[in-house]
């Protein structure tokens, strides 16, 4: 019979895979933070980007919304979100000064959009966004994904989203419940 060695390396690695771990490292963030926009495909209830909006649409604008848990530290007051595109490795920065809690309990960085998303210009707004359905009609040019960094006691600690796809365009249909 042969023995299996699996290292630290390995192990991370398959702890890592499930998906609901926490980072070697990071004690005060929680589960992997959860990376939503204003918009939704009607289609598959998915979070969406758009870079142009048809319609009678009531926010222009594209609002990210990551939410993340960090039961180490219960007053936090502040985290840095950092926004990827993946095709290109464009970096858009913000911090949000006013986080706001979930219907969770958990913490809320919300950041506004103008414009192009990526690359964007951008500023930290502490609202709470209205969620709207949309169909999507254009193809989608790429995605991003968020890297939320939040001080603690033992320095930084970083963890990162899943991807949102980005659309040249979607057409407005209509609001929908909070999600937060």
């Amino acid at each position: 019979m042969r023995k299996l060695a699996l290292g630290v390396a390995g192990l991370c690695a398959v702890l890592a895979g499930c998906g609901e771990t926490t980072p070697p490292g990071n004690a005060y963030l929680g589960m992997k933070p959860e990376l939503r926009t204003n918009y939704i495909d009607i289609a598959t209830d998915r979070y969406v980007a758009c870079d142009k909006s048809y319609a009678s649409i009531p926010f222009r604008q594209n609002i990210v919304v990551v939410e993340f848990s960090a039961p180490g530290i219960p007053d936090l007051a502040s985290a840095d979100v950092e926004v990827i595109g993946e095709k290109t490795g464009d970096k858009t920065f913000a911090m949000d000064s006013e986080l706001r809690k979930s219907s969770r309990g958990n913490y809320i960085a919300d950041v506004v959009f103008y414009e192009r998303l990526v690359p964007a210009s951008l500023g930290a707004l502490n609202i709470q966004p209205q969620y709207q359905y949309v169909s999507l009609t254009s193809r989608p040019r790429g995605s991003f994904k968020a890297q939320l960094t939040i001080d603690t006691p033992n320095g930084p600690e970083t963890a990162t989203t899943d991807s949102v796809n980005v659309y040249d365009s979607c057409a407005y249909l209509n609001n929908t419940e909070p999600r937060d």
